[in-house]
C-alpha cells in the first residue's frame, strides 16, 4: 500500500525519502505534493487549481531534460547534436522513465485513489510523472547539483547502459510521420532560416503539424535539422519506445 505521506510520522517521512533520493530531504511539503496524484489532492482555497503534483512534474521535466542533457553531453565530447538529442531522448521516454520509476519504488509512494492502484499500467504511467514531479522536488529543495546527483546515481548509474544505449537505432522521423498518418495529421517541416542566411551558416527548421509549430531544430544538414526536430517531436507527443 502507498505510504500515507500526509498522515505518517515525518520522522519516519524524512527517512523513507532519504533512502528514495540518496540524501536527507529538507523541505518534506514539496516532497509531499511530488507524490500526491490530481485524484488525491483538494482544492486550493479560492482558486480553481487541486493541490497536485502536476506542476512540479513540469518543472521535473525541464530539469531532467537539463541534465541528462549535460551527463551526456559530457559523456560523448566529439558527437554532434543529433546524436546527442537522440540519446537524451532514448533516456528520457515516457516508458523508460516509467520502468525506472517503477524500479527505484516510486508507487509506494503515490498519494492516489484507492481504485487506481490496483491497475499495474495506470500506475506504471503515473509512477512516470511522479518520478518527473520529483526531480522538480529535490531542485526545488537542494538545487541543481543535488538533482544531477539523483538523476546519475539513483537512476543512470543503476538502470542506463550509455555505451550501449548509443547504439540503439531509433528512427524518429519514421515514428513521427506514422502518427500524423493515423492520426490524419499534417506534418510539414518549414525552413526557417536557409543555411547560408543564418548566421551560424546552419539551417532552421520548423515541424509544423496541422498548421501549428510544434518544435524547430538547427543544424548544418537539412536532414540532420529534420531528424532532430522529429526527436524533439516525438518525446512532446509521447511516442518514444522504450529504450
Amino acid at each position: 500500500m502507498p505510504l500515507k505521506l500526509f498522515n505518517s510520522d515525518k520522522k519516519e517521512i524524512r527517512k523513507r525519502i532519504k533512502q528514495l533520493i540518496g540524501f536527507r530531504p529538507r523541505n518534506l511539503e514539496l516532497y509531499k505534493k511530488a507524490f500526491r496524484h490530481l485524484s488525491a489532492s483538494e482544492r486550493i482555497q479560492f482558486t480553481s487549481q487541486k493541490n497536485s503534483n502536476e506542476r512540479l512534474e513540469y518543472l521535473g521535466d525541464a530539469v531532467l531534460d537539463m541534465v541528462i542533457a549535460e551527463i551526456v553531453f559530457k559523456k560523448f565530447p566529439f558527437k554532434g547534436e543529433g546524436f546527442l538529442t537522440e540519446v537524451r531522448s532514448k533516456i528520457v521516454s515516457r516508458k523508460q522513465l516509467s520502468h525506472m520509476a517503477m524500479k527505484i519504488g516510486i508507487p509506494s509512494f503515490i498519494e492516489v485513489e484507492e481504485v487506481l492502484q490496483k491497475n499495474h499500467h495506470v500506475m506504471s504511467s503515473l509512477a512516470g510523472n511522479a518520478l518527473e514531479a520529483l526531480v522538480g522536488a529535490i531542485y526545488l529543495d537542494r538545487g541543481y547539483g543535488k538533482t544531477k546527483e539523483f538523476v546519475f546515481n539513483k537512476l543512470l548509474k543503476p538502470h542506463i547502459d550509455l555505451d550501449e544505449i548509443q547504439n540503439q537505432h531509433i528512427n524518429y522521423k519514421s515514428i513521427v510521420n506514422q502518427w500524423a498518418q493515423k492520426h490524419k495529421k499534417e506534418l510539414v517541416f518549414n525552413i526557417i532560416t536557409e543555411k547560408n542566411s543564418s548566421k551560424n551558416g546552419k539551417f532552421k527548421i520548423g515541424l509544423v503539424i496541422d498548421g501549428e509549430e510544434l518544435c524547430t531544430a538547427e543544424n548544418y544538414s537539412k536532414k540532420n535539422a529534420e531528424k532532430i526536430c522529429c526527436a524533439k517531436a516525438a518525446k512532446i507527443l509521447e511516442l518514444l519506445p522504450e529504450s
